[in-house]
């Protein structure tokens, strides 16, 4: 039994379940839990013990894949479009290149965060298959909630809905460049400037 419970150094491999020491000597931080006064690891990593806080962490091994908070900006394609709001598929936090989304990919957008201003059609704003650019204002709950107000905040790329020919941005509409059609977005003012 005591060998199990040998002391961990800063720096030291662990794996779940691994002893790190008693509450007394630290907190738990990121990746411990303490059961009965016990410090376990809940993942696997390195061990960091922080001094100044009394407080021992376990850096994760792999990188753990990016979850959207709170103001981040995300882009997403729209899957649905209601009467009221509008449903999107996550695909990126932007600034995140290295890993997808860990969350369930699902959020969404209200009437009334779509801009500043009276909204009265959210198919007027929006076409299933568009890409949006967007920010986090809620994130504890299934979908995520999104905003597109702001100037650089909405579609960044959008298809026609006729021919489904990337739509060229004239002014504040959107033209087909293959059959004419003209399409109104709640458009940002990065349109078709985003690498995705």
């Amino acid at each position: 039994m005591d060998d199990k419970k040998r002391a961990v150094k800063n720096g030291d491999f662990v794996l779940p379940g691994d002893y790190l020491g008693v509450i007394e000597e630290y907190l738990p931080g990121d990746g411990v839990i303490e059961e009965e006064g016990n410090l376990y690891a809940t993942r696997a990593g390195m061990v960091r013990i922080n001094p100044a806080k009394m407080e021992i962490s376990v850096e994760p091994a792999t990188d753990v894949p990016p979850m959207p908070k709170v103001n981040d900006v995300v882009y997403a394609r729209v899957i649905e479009v209601k009467s009221q709001a509008i449903l999107l598929q996550l695909i990126k936090i932007e600034g995140r290149n290295d890993r997808e989304i860990a969350a369930s990919k699902l959020a969404g957008i209200h009437i009334s965060q779509v801009k500043d201003g009276f909204v009265e059609d959210m198919g007027k704003e929006f076409k299933v298959g568009d890409i949006v650019r967007a920010r986090v204002i809620a994130d504890e709950k299934s979908p995520i909630q999104l905003t597109t107000k702001g100037q650089d905040l909405g579609v960044v790329f959008a298809l026609c809905s006729r021919c489904r020919t990337p739509l060229i941005r004239k002014g504040s509409q959107l033209v087909c460049p293959k059959c004419g059609n003209v399409e109104t977005r709640k458009l940002s003012s990065l349109y078709r400037k985003v690498k995705l």
